[in-house]
């Protein structure tokens, strides 16, 4: 069944608005339309990151030289506000839309039943009515300023803060104020949100896997044909690189510090992949039952398919004389039976989840490039090299 332009354009920014692209409707603020993802990440850009450095360049701190050394020092601050941020946001066009062709696709994939697209439609729309809800938008915007206060609260009296955002005993500094009111809000409305998307993504996924699918478990994809959700975990690269730079910052601060412990780094790039891949992989779970369903109702009739065909195949060829053979190059026995075993062992070979290793490498590989960066800026060359070389003998 082919869905209309109409739909597949809804589809397409199925996950694309949301916490916190609705917040200037939600308090009816009149504002230029942002027609480009460029220009929105260089107004986040502007907005989260380059007033820090001007406000401690213009108005005085209690030692303005002090602050900038340590706010350029600060490479945590910059891989948050100047990289992650405007990812997280490239990651509304490039994760978002990826994701609603890739729920839309089931619709004309041939796996549902015709009577099951208009729920499919109604699931779509929604998800698509939830993503944009004003409610969810406000309850991001209180839980970021909530976390900030809870920070701000426990940051500022065990010294907690950047040195940079203090100006003094219990004071922050300008650049403090609007790191805390504006820079830290902006990031936790964006990663809140797409924990709202994945969270709605999740929700239609299961959805869609208690619906009737007609799985073919002897499809080439080794997923019953499902193995086009295997483009959602590529999908969610952007995303991942995004979180990547945030704690690879974190992981950057801590060895200039020299608070480096042998732990340090296997917790943070071990926790951050793991942490993705719950958040990336894990929602296509909901389809392992299904999966692991028809591959048990289906399995033993192609095992039997394949053993009465052998069997054929050796009575005809092995109980004859080698004189009464037809030519072995030219006898389509051969042809069918290696035509079978192929398709048997695709159903001997289905995965339960639909999600191919090469996707789970990009994606890792996604996670893992800001921690390259962060050794280099905060470790001697010839340490990190030796690390990686150790890591590859």
């Amino acid at each position: 069944m082919h869905v209309t332009n109409e739909a597949e354009a809804e589809g397409h920014d199925l996950f694309e608005w949301g916490p916190p692209r609705g917040l200037p409707g939600l308090v009816r603020l009149s504002v230029p339309a942002l027609p480009t993802v460029r220009v929105r990440a260089l107004l986040a850009l502007a907005v989260g990151w380059l007033p820090l450095l001007l406000l401690i360049l213009v108005l005085p701190g209690h030692d303005r030289a002090d602050d900038l050394r340590h706010f350029l020092r600060d490479i945590g601050a910059h891989a948050r506000f100047a990289f992650a941020v405007p990812i997280l946001l490239v990651a509304h066009v490039e994760t978002a839309r990826r994701l609603g062709a890739v729920v839309r696709h089931f619709a004309g994939s041939g796996l549902l039943p015709p009577d099951a697209v208009p729920v499919l439609e109604q699931e779509l729309a929604g998800a698509r009515a939830s993503v944009r809800a004003p409610v969810a938008e406000l309850l991001v915007l209180l839980a970021a300023y909530a976390a900030i206060l809870w920070l701000f609260a426990t940051g500022i009296s065990n010294h907690g803060l950047p040195a940079w955002t203090i100006a003094g005993p219990g004071r922050l500094s300008a650049a403090g104020w609007w790191h805390m009111l504006v820079s830290l809000p902006l990031l936790l409305t964006l990663l809140m949100g797409w924990l709202w998307r994945i969270l709605i993504w999740t929700r239609l996924l299961h959805k869609v896997a208690a619906m009737d699918l007609r799985l073919v478990v002897a499809h080439p994809d080794n997923a019953g044909g499902l193995g086009f959700l295997a483009q959602s975990v590529r999908a969610f690269g952007t995303f991942a690189l995004g979180i990547g730079c945030i704690t690879a910052g974190r992981f950057a601060n801590v060895h200039l510090r020299g608070d480096a412990t042998p732990m340090t780094g296997g917790f943070l790039i071990g926790g951050t992949v793991v942490l993705v891949l719950l958040l990336c992989v894990a929602p296509l779970g909901v389809f392992r039952p299904v999966m692991a369903r028809a591959w048990r109702r289906n399995a033993m009739h192609y095992g039997a398919l394949a053993v009465a065909l052998g069997r054929s195949f050796e009575d005809r060829w092995f109980d004859g004389s080698a004189k009464e053979q037809p030519d072995l190059l030219s006898a389509p026995d051969f042809s069918a039976a290696a035509d079978l075993y192929g398709v048997v062992s695709n159903v001997y070979a289905m995965r339960f989840l639909p999600v191919d290793l090469r996707s789970l490498l990009i994606l890792i590989a996604a996670t893992l490039a800001p921690f390259l960066v962060a050794m280099f800026l905060s470790m001697p060359t010839a340490m990190v090299l030796q690390e990686l070389k150790g890591m590859m003998l």
